[in-house]
């Protein structure tokens, strides 16, 4: 098994940022990933189900269903669905294995303390956007940020799965001024274009939340504005100790990291709907997002305010 991101819709930016090195993914053999390109139709590979099914009582030999009983249900449920349905205690299993295999990611040593949330169940866009905030709640855990996943229906032969547009759950928009500059992120400003066009009534400050946007098979596409809860979306103030000029630029970031924009796959089942996150680097924010010339661009605005020389690059 390989992993890569997966843009669900076209509107999403293009940015990708270094939180989804911690997004989980897997090794060869190992049965779950988060991929794209295979599995479009929504049937499982019996192959990769059996691998997955192997491991998994490798790593948890004490079940009440034997192994071979198992092999046995989910190939004859493949063979009259074309899929299987996995159980909770396998879909927990398979999204903390992804996270374990995740090489680049500093964070997977704590693999195994991921909370994974079955959210399966839910299939219109109210009950998906509740879970996505409870998500968000529980990411946040008044300050103290904990790893959630959260596992949203899989594809079928029968039903696809949900998508989300948005690339990460909480984003800040970005507008174009007439002059050329940007207000916000300027990642974001045509994913902002769209959901304006979508209907979504834009404050137009610098740190506006944009609303997550649900693609459901059943229903059309529904905008959901994330609420300005703290509990919810914890957002931290960027000051400096000794140079007022910097707390007076009055920047913040929010706390989590909720990656969204990738599906998980479990041995040969597509979940396109499974936001993740772990923690931020401090470096993440302060060297790439706030400074990067692609987004917030603010390296040269903060070296003259601390009075550095800027006339050379070297």
């Amino acid at each position: 098994m390989t992993v890569t991101s997966e843009s669900i819709r076209p509107h999403t930016t293009s940015a990708h940022p270094a939180s989804a090195h911690c997004a989980p993914r897997t090794v060869p053999g190992s049965g779950a990933d988060l991929a794209s390109g295979s599995g479009d139709d929504g049937i499982a590979d019996p192959y990769e189900a059996e691998e997955f099914l192997r491991q998994f009582h490798a790593e948890n030999p004490r079940q009440s269903v034997p192994l071979d009983a198992r092999l046995r249900g989910m190939r004859a449920d493949i063979d009259t669905t074309g899929t299987y349905v996995h159980t909770t205690e396998e879909l927990t299993f398979g999204a903390r294995v992804a996270w374990r295999n995740a090489s680049r990611c500093i964070g997977r040593l704590y693999w195994n303390s991921l909370r994974v949330l079955d959210r399966r169940k839910a299939q219109a866009p109210t009950q998906i956007y509740e879970h996505l905030v409870d998500h968000l709640r529980q990411a946040t855990n008044a300050g103290r940020i904990r790893p959630v996943i959260s596992v949203f229906a899989p594809d079928t032969p029968a039903r696809r799965g949900p998508r989300l547009w948005n690339d990460q759950l909480i984003r800040y928009a970005g507008y174009r001024n007439d002059d050329g500059t940007v207000l916000g992120d300027p990642a974001y400003v045509r994913f902002t274009e769209q959901v304006r066009l979508l209907g979504w009534q834009a404050p137009q400050g610098p740190h506006d939340i944009l609303p997550v946007v649900i693609d459901t098979p059943d229903d059309k596409l529904q905008l959901f504005d994330l609420p300005r809860d703290p509990d919810v979306i914890l957002e931290v103030p960027i000051v400096h100790p000794h140079h007022q000029r910097i707390t007076d630029l009055g920047l913040r970031w929010h706390a989590v990291p909720a990656i969204s924009h990738m599906r998980l796959r479990i041995g040969g089942v597509n979940y396109p709907l499974a936001p993740f996150n772990g923690w931020y680097m401090g470096t993440e924010i302060g060297a790439r997002n706030l400074v990067d010339a692609d987004r917030y661009n603010l390296l040269a605005d903060i070296a003259t305010l601390l009075g550095l020389d800027t006339t050379s690059e070297s």
